[in-house]
């Protein structure tokens, strides 16, 4: 039992993952998943529009426990590295939620959790093929409806609406989650959820609800990949809604009145992995559309003051440069142990002269060592705003160059 349970530590657990680990069985019934998840990346910078010009980090660093006490009764806890200061850093609980499972169609998840909306929101950060997720779905809610660059590590000036809920990143709620085979080649999975969205909302609900449907294998878990490697022959279709009333009020300056403005995200995205010639082709294609109720306002604090961000400085993105609408779509081909790949996205704002508006393309290389469980990436990333991407500070330059360098492993 002893040597079951080290051998535990290091194992890998993922919610309805692919990503498979060892289990600590402690009786018929009831068992444990351990596991942990770890992302380092060097990112050299080119750029007079970024402070500095190569940064190490640590992208994800995740121990993960997973444990069944029933047939119909789990629950899942995940911690999160975060930097700090002093020796080492803290660790902060990013999931933390039971399941109680009727049966595949009706699952009931409350707590912590990822909400669904776009595919990515729904995608494995264990499971990602061109170093992170795109850009885009950081205007999801969930994310504080910004537009971030350089493989999701710099957040773009002038576009961060300063919406956020109280966890980040997650979402506290319940969610409706079923999948099934509606025939052998035709596979149907839903999500239904309502949260708490935005911190600053008055007293409403936020909810989601995202349909997906597959032709050939199935994806039948809760979360998806980017790439199975080969490992999958299937076509997939998904569609999403994501809304809450009144999130939060704007104004024009802290002094004039206050109005509350609705949120509203509506998506689609496509998903193929498919074998071809020696080896198999992944691509993936999203849109989306975010509706803020539009205005040169800014997102306001229930102090009526415009709400701060990083270092205490002011967001200054106004309602109509976040909002707009994108698309995105990446390509992979795994070939053996390498997997070359490219993606390009871009995103449109509803402000004057295209304000927050910004393009980025990627291309980058994966070394497979043991598939998604560890290999090597490496990729660059350029993204080029419409405009001057902080006017007035480090030579207001439109353009971020930036090469990553990283490991990752799962487990």
């Amino acid at each position: 039992m002893r040597h079951t349970l080290i051998a535990g530590l290091v194992a890998a657990s993922l919610p309805a993952s692919a990503l498979a680990g060892a289990k600590v069985e402690i009786n018929d019934d009831a068992s444990l998943d351990l596991g942990f998840r770890l992302q380092s990346q060097m990112i050299q910078y080119d750029s007079d529009a970024v402070a500095d010009s190569r940064d190490y980090k640590i992208r994800r660093g995740r121990l993960r426990l997973g444990a069944t006490v029933h047939e119909k009764v789990s629950l899942f806890m995940q911690t999160e590295f975060a930097e700090g200061p002093g020796a080492g850093g803290d660790a902060r609980v990013i999931d933390a939620f039971i399941k109680y499972k009727l049966d595949d169609w009706a699952q009931v998840i409350a707590g912590e959790n990822m909400a669904p909306s776009l595919r990515q929101s729904t995608t494995s950060s264990g499971g990602l093929m061109a170093i992170d997720r795109t850009g885009l779905v950081y205007k999801d809610l969930t994310w504080g409806a910004r537009a971030v660059g350089a493989f999701t590590n710099q957040v773009l000036p002038e576009t961060d609406s300063g919406l956020g809920g109280d966890v980040g990143v997650r979402d506290m709620g319940l969610t409706l989650f079923g999948s099934g085979s509606l025939s052998d080649s035709t596979h149907l999975k839903y999500y239904v959820g309502t949260y708490d969205g935005a911190s600053t909302n008055n007293d409403s609900e936020r909810y989601t609800a995202r349909v997906q449907m597959n032709f050939g294998d199935p994806e039948p878990g809760y979360y998806n990949l980017t790439t199975y490697h080969g490992g999958k022959e299937t076509f997939g279709i998904g569609l999403a809604m994501d809304a809450q009333d009144e999130v939060a009020e704007a104004a024009i300056d802290g002094n004039s009145p206050a109005e509350w403005h609705d949120y509203e995200l509506m998506t689609a995205d496509l998903f193929l992995e498919q074998p071809m010639g020696p080896g198999a082709l992944s691509a993936e294609a999203g849109w989306m559309d975010l509706d803020l109720g539009g205005g040169n306002e800014h997102f306001v604090n229930s102090d009526g003051a415009v709400m701060d961000g990083e270092d205490d400085r002011p967001y200054s993105a106004t309602v109509d440069r976040v909002q707009g609408s994108g698309y995105y779509a990446q390509a992979g081909y795994t070939v053996g142990d390498w997997q070359p790949w490219v993606a390009h996205e871009s995103w449109g704002s509803d402000a004057d002269q295209d304000r927050g508006s910004y393009d980025a393309t990627r291309v980058g290389i994966t070394y497979l060592i043991d598939g998604h469980n560890a290999n090597i990436k490496a990729g660059f990333e350029q993204t080029k705003a419409e405009n001057a991407i902080e006017e007035n500070k480090h030579g207001g330059e439109d353009t971020i160059n930036a090469f990553v360098l990283g490991g990752y492993i799962t487990y």
